[in-house]
């Protein structure tokens, strides 16, 4: 009995599954959280595979409680106009980058891997940039995962003071700063799945931008072209207040290949653009893509009418380090 007693005692837990030795780069279309099969309701935030999100949410009917004037309180006595300029101040008209990643440990004590927030306020400007390459925070990869000190909206626990506060800051809030999302494709479906509908459904302003991959034909490139079709569907779905939209498209500086770029592939490609443009009245929707392959959208958008109020622009953005080939896996 002995020998299995011991046996007993000194049993070693099983270890788990190991984990992928794989990473998806955020750009991939197969990026964890795009699509419903690798998010998890109520999931577990220290899982890197499954983007937890959410049960869907039901509006709560108006007036189901009672709100306090707040008639005590020296602020809300103050004019309805003037709170809203001192929330402007607050945490109003700025632009300000936004994630919800998945964080590596840290050098910090009891630092875990898990899904997480992160924003920052732009050191460059409040609004949106003439050429997008010249937004600082992008260029020196401080989005996301850093360990450099960004300067955030400090006042946002106002949110929680009262219902009223809650309302009129919220508003403020979510509708008047520029949400940039910089460099990475699954940032705008994580962002719409784990904001709460309201505040989404409030932003006005985004500036997007994203790493494009053209490739032959195949399963790489029918991967990302489903992923960038269903980018599209996120304004119906989430982001249905915004009226002022910058799409960078961040694509290989690779000369002339017609192999690549036919037209028939330039229509596919801006064919969602038209959806977009329709049932809503747009103060600023722009097109931004790198000055090499200016030529070549203008003419394919001037082969379609349609697209006629969608605004191209150029940027003086290149990275010539970025290849077709690497921009779909990381391995």
């Amino acid at each position: 009995m002995a020998p299995h007693f011991f046996n007993k005692l000194f049993k070693r837990k099983k270890k788990g599954p190991k984990e992928p030795t794989f990473t998806l780069r955020e750009w991939s279309p197969n990026a964890i959280g795009i699509w419903d099969s690798t998010c998890e309701i109520n999931g577990d935030i220290f899982n890197r595979w499954k983007l937890p999100i959410q049960p869907e949410q039901r509006p709560r009917s108006p007036g189901t409680r009672q709100k306090s004037s707040q008639q005590q309180s020296s602020l809300f006595r103050l004019p309805a106009e003037i709170r809203r300029l001192i929330y402007l101040e607050l945490m109003g008209d700025r632009r300000v980058h936004i994630r919800y990643f998945w964080r590596k440990p840290s050098a910090e004590p009891h630092s875990e891997p898990r899904w997480r927030w992160w924003h920052a306020v732009c050191d460059h400007s409040d609004g949106f940039i003439d050429d997008p390459v010249e937004d600082i925070c992008s260029i020196s990869g401080s989005e996301g995962p850093t360990d450099i000190v960004k300067p955030k909206i400090g006042t946002v626990g106002w949110l929680r003071c009262c219902q009223i506060g809650y309302e009129e800051a919220l508003e403020v809030l979510y509708g008047t700063n520029v949400f940039a999302m910089n460099k990475v494709m699954d940032t705008p479906f994580l962002i719409s799945r784990n904001l709460a509908p309201r505040c989404a459904s409030l932003m006005t302003s985004l500036d997007i931008s994203f790493v494009v991959g053209f490739w032959e034909p195949g399963q790489a490139e029918d991967d990302w072209m489903a992923t960038y079709y269903a980018f599209f569907g996120l304004f119906e779905k989430s982001f249905r207040g915004v009226l002022r939209l910058r799409v960078l498209l961040r694509m290989p500086p690779c000369e002339a290949q017609e192999d690549l770029y036919t037209p028939e592939k330039g229509k596919v490609f801006l064919k969602p653009w038209e959806g977009l443009l329709e049932g809503r009245e747009w103060t600023r929707l722009q097109l931004c893509v790198p000055y090499n392959w200016h030529d070549w959208f203008q003419e394919i958008k001037g082969s379609m009418p349609e697209l006629a109020r969608l605004e191209l622009v150029s940027t003086s953005w290149a990275d010539h380090s970025l290849a077709p080939a690497d921009l779909a896996w990381s391995i």
